[in-house]
């Protein structure tokens, strides 16, 4: 344990007592201990850490005259200007990102979401897809454009810790390396990297979008992952114990 310091607490990933329930998958990048771990239908024997591979823009009013679009995915821009109708530039905006060599690439792709007001640009599996988007206006118009982002995969558990050696390792290196098959807690109790507000008995998230650093846990649920398991111990040294219920 000497390459890991002397911890105050417990290291992250280290799981506690002997009532839980592993599973396996390959990890597809580097995976720290202690880290959320997430997995995509289609492809359930692979794993990623936690990313935002969906970014939602949304329209507070239908563009009009005078009216123009503009949205910038992972560096790419793409703009659109009213001309006929709201519905025709915004089917034109997606039809521009589709058709973007850069962003088809990346594997990105974009669709019409709930209204033809939202525009989801959604990433392949461990991707972060980051955009930013606007409305300037020359006319009447008073749409304005917010993006929010989240995350495509479910939560499969924790993954644990296990004492790796190796060139490549030492102190706050180690980790699953892109190609092991990572065991994930999916029910039991793990330490975890924790923000500082978290207290015994509170609710847990994985930080994704919301306040706090990815890759921890926290009890702030606004637009954080629930994953339907609960704090176990207060934080300390930047650890808490946490209960894992499973997929979610």
């Amino acid at each position: 344990m000497g390459a890991y310091g002397s911890p105050d607490v417990a290291i992250a990933g280290m799981v506690v007592g002997f009532h839980n329930d592993f599973e396996s998958a390959i990890a597809k990048e580097d995976i720290d201990f202690g880290s959320p771990v997430f997995g995509f239908v289609g492809s359930e024997d692979k794993c990623y850490g936690p990313h935002l591979e969906v970014a939602t823009v949304t329209l507070s009013a239908d563009l009009a005259a005078g009216d123009t679009i503009s949205v910038t995915v992972n560096g790419n821009d793409n703009s659109e200007t009213f001309a006929t109708t709201h519905a025709a530039a915004m089917e034109d905006l997606i039809d521009a990102i589709n058709e973007d060599a850069d962003i088809a690439a990346l594997g990105i792709v974009a669709t019409e979401g709930a209204s033809n007001k939202v525009v989801v640009l959604t990433g392949p599996a461990g991707l972060d897809v980051v955009a930013t988007a606007s409305v300037t206006s020359t006319g009447n118009g008073t749409a304005e454009a917010t993006v929010a982002r989240s995350t495509a995969g479910k939560f499969l558990g924790v993954a644990a810790f296990v004492q790796n050696g190796g060139k490549d390792f030492g102190a706050e290196t180690s980790c699953w390396k892109e190609g092991m098959s990572v065991s994930i807690l999916r029910v039991g109790r793990i330490w975890v990297p924790a923000e500082s507000t978290v207290a015994d008995k509170d609710a847990a998230y994985a930080v994704t979008a919301g306040t706090g650093t990815i890759g921890n846990f926290t009890d702030v649920s606004t637009n954080n992952y629930d994953i339907g398991g609960y704090f176990r111990s207060n934080v300390s040294s930047g650890l808490a114990e946490l209960e894992v219920r499973g997929l979610k």
